[in-house]
C-alpha cells in the first residue's frame, strides 16, 4: 500500500438476539488516517434494555461494493453498549481492536434528540472560487457543523465535491 487508509465505520447493534444487526455505514473519508465522519445514526435508547453496538472499521478498496465486507479490508472492531455511550457525556474513546492488538481508536460522539417537524431544504452554489489544486481546478465540496454545547463543532453533512470546477452547483439536499 502506497497510500493511506480509505476508512468507513459499519455500525451494528444487538440486543436479545444472537445476531449483529447492520444499523449503517458512514461515508468513505478518502486517504485519512484521522478521519471525521459527518454520518449520524438515530437509534431508540431503551434505559431498561442492554443494546450491544459494534463499530467496525474498514479501508474502503473496492469503492463500488463498498457494502460488501470481504471486498474490503478490516482495520479494526469496538463493542461497547448505547448506554456506556450515553453515560459517557460528550463523547466516548476507546481503543479498535484487530485480531486481540490495539489498531488505533474512536471517538463516538451521542447526543439525545428530541422530536422535531423542522425539515430545512438547501440549494448551495459558489462563484469564483480561489483555485487550490496545483494542476487544474479545484474540486469543491461543502461542510455544514452545528455548535456543541462545550463550543466545538461537529460535522453533521458533507456533500460530494464537484469535480474539476471553481463555480460549483451542488445537487439540492434536506
Amino acid at each position: 500500500h502506497f497510500s493511506k487508509s480509505d476508512p468507513a465505520v459499519f455500525l451494528y447493534s444487538r440486543g436479545r438476539e444472537v445476531e449483529w444487526t447492520k444499523v449503517g455505514r458512514t461515508e468513505v473519508i478518502d486517504n485519512n488516517l484521522n478521519p471525521k465522519f459527518s454520518t449520524t445514526f438515530s437509534m431508540e435508547y431503551r434505559f431498561e434494555e442492554i443494546q450491544n453496538l459494534q463499530f467496525v472499521v474498514y479501508d474502503v478498496d473496492n469503492k463500488h461494493h463498498v457494502d460488501n465486507i470481504d471486498k474490503q479490508q478490516l482495520l479494526g472492531t469496538m463493542e461497547c453498549t448505547l448506554a456506556e455511550i450515553m453515560a459517557a457525556g460528550e463523547h466516548l474513546t476507546k481503543s479498535l481492536g484487530l485480531k486481540g492488538t490495539p489498531s488505533g481508536k474512536i471517538t463516538i460522539q451521542a447526543e439525545e434528540v428530541q422530536d422535531s417537524k423542522f425539515i430545512v431544504n438547501f440549494e448551495l452554489s459558489a462563484t469564483k472560487l480561489e483555485k487550490k489544486d496545483f494542476f487544474g481546478k479545484s474540486d469543491p465540496y461543502i461542510e455544514i457543523a452545528k455548535s456543541q454545547e462545550g463550543g466545538a463543532f461537529t460535522v453533521v453533512y458533507r456533500s460530494q465535491p464537484i469535480m474539476k470546477t471553481l463555480s460549483p452547483r451542488w445537487p439540492a439536499f434536506e
